[in-house]
């Protein structure tokens, strides 16, 4: 696929390589071969098939569409259009009913949480949904937790404070209970060093994870050491996870990857004008790259790189969202434009499809950024560049902000990296940082592979 675009390209038929490029966009998520779209599917010859609804294809395994337990009413459906700005016509107001005439179910609880959650943001509450205190009710269950990763890095300075992010799961049948019940918080150890832990902003119920900042002191003497991560209860109790992770102490410590050191740009008014430098950067990138088709992962409702002259792949996990969406963009004359559901960290593309990737304020609710980075380097080309936009940074977790708060007990994953954790990201995965901004808290890198 890639010669024949590449070749069409280079002769200046680029409309030709984009309707070839479309036609053998989308990959088979169980074999990889090339999708064959018919009116309602996606098929490949091992037999799998993907949906299409509302003209947005569902590459998403293990999903479960059901009908809604209602229809929208009158009210709510002209609620839906005019939050998005859109003529309201007899047309649009059957396709927005039928859009949300279904709903979709993941076994992933983080997927499901992304999901179906588009009229909650657009204030038309149609479930009472019990809160995650409702559901922690402590019992005589077990209160038993597991480190899923960490950012510690393997080698720290002798006697240095610093503070990294640790998530824990919940793997035992009693609710963790946060600080504010008199509940736990988190904390890092070495050689019984306690540096202050972290209190839990929410409930972690049975099942669920959640990601911290949390300070750690390093020991005065250098050697090879044990980090582990504990859970301390204002009654003295100490519960332990079962990992231990080998941390090396020395007097100096070299870094295999470049420290992100950003300049420092204008403060933005809110989080629009955030975007609007973002999307600027992200510009002038595809200009000099000359770039003619781009991803955008977690795009939702509103991809920011609609507008930039080029064909451009909007994915996202939210059904409806990204249903919506295509009628938003098709009612606004928009023909370069294209919409469909999947996993970040399965994308339904062969190697090298994209000119760049780009998130906006999106790569921190992934609970793996990682992998969601390797998965942009393996879509992107050789020489392409991948775009990571308004990404908030810091560690300061202990009062997180209401707004916070509500999501992580909607079950949406909300996590905050240091610049050093970024940067240990991108180096893991292959990128290398040619640009990098830093608007008040919010980071706006361009990479290269």
């Amino acid at each position: 696929m890639i010669d024949v675009v590449a070749w069409l390209d280079r002769l200046g038929l680029e409309n030709l390589g984009s309707k070839w490029w479309r036609r053998r966009l989308f990959r088979c998520l169980a074999c990889g071969a090339v999708l064959r779209k018919g009116p309602n599917a996606y098929s490949c010859g091992c037999g799998k098939s993907y949906p299409v609804l509302a003209n947005v294809p569902l590459l998403l395994p293990d999903v479960t569409i059901t009908p809604a337990p209602a229809p929208l009413t009158e009210a709510e459906t002209t609620q839906v259009i005019a939050a998005f700005g859109i003529k309201d016509e007899r047309s649009t107001r059957q396709r927005i009913a039928a859009i949300f005439a279904r709903t979709y179910q993941f076994a992933d609880s983080f997927l499901e949480a992304e999901n179906n959650y588009l009229l909650q943001r657009l204030a038309i509450n149609r479930e009472a949904r019990p809160s995650v205190e409702a559901l922690a009710v402590p019992g005589s269950g077990q209160a038993v937790f597991a480190v899923i990763r960490h950012y510690v890095p393997a080698t720290l300075v002798c006697g240095a404070a610093s503070s990294h992010n640790v998530r824990i799961r919940n793997t035992g049948t009693e609710p963790l209970l946060r600080r504010a019940r008199d509940g736990w918080s988190l904390a890092l150890r070495m050689a019984d060093l306690d540096a202050d832990p972290t209190p839990l902003p929410v409930t972690v119920l049975p099942g669920r994870e959640i990601t911290l900042p949390v300070r750690l002191l390093a020991p005065a003497a250098p050697g090879n050491y044990e980090l582990s991560v504990v859970l301390l209860h204002p009654d003295g109790r100490v519960l332990p996870a079962s990992q231990r992770f080998p941390i090396t102490v020395q007097p100096t410590v070299k870094r295999p990857y470049k420290v992100l050191d950003p300049i420092r740009g204008p403060l933005p008014a809110d989080y629009d004008a955030d975007h609007m430098i973002g999307i600027r950067l992200v510009e002038r990138a595809v200009n000099l790259a000359r770039a003619r088709r781009g991803l955008e992962i977690a795009s939702s409702s509103s991809p920011a790189t609609c507008n930039l002259g080029c064909l451009t792949v909007n994915v996202d996990i939210d059904v409806q969202t990204m249903q919506v969406a295509d009628v938003v963009f098709e009612k606004r004359g928009y023909s370069n434009v294209i919409f469909a559901c999947c996993d970040a960290l399965h994308l339904p593309f062969a190697d090298a499809t994209f000119d760049f990737v780009s998130t906006f304020a999106a790569l921190h609710h992934f609970a793996d950024p990682v992998s969601v980075l390797r998965e942009a380097v393996r879509v992107v080309k050789p020489g392409g560049f991948v775009a990571i936009m308004c990404e908030p940074t810091g560690h300061e977790f202990e009062k997180p902000h209401p707004q916070i708060v509500e999501v992580l007990e909607h079950g949406v994953n909300e996590q905050i990296f240091s610049l050093d954790e970024y940067a240990r990201m991108f180096h893991t995965v292959g990128l290398r940082p040619t640009s990098s901004q830093l608007d008040d808290d919010s980071l706006k890198v361009i990479l290269r592979r």
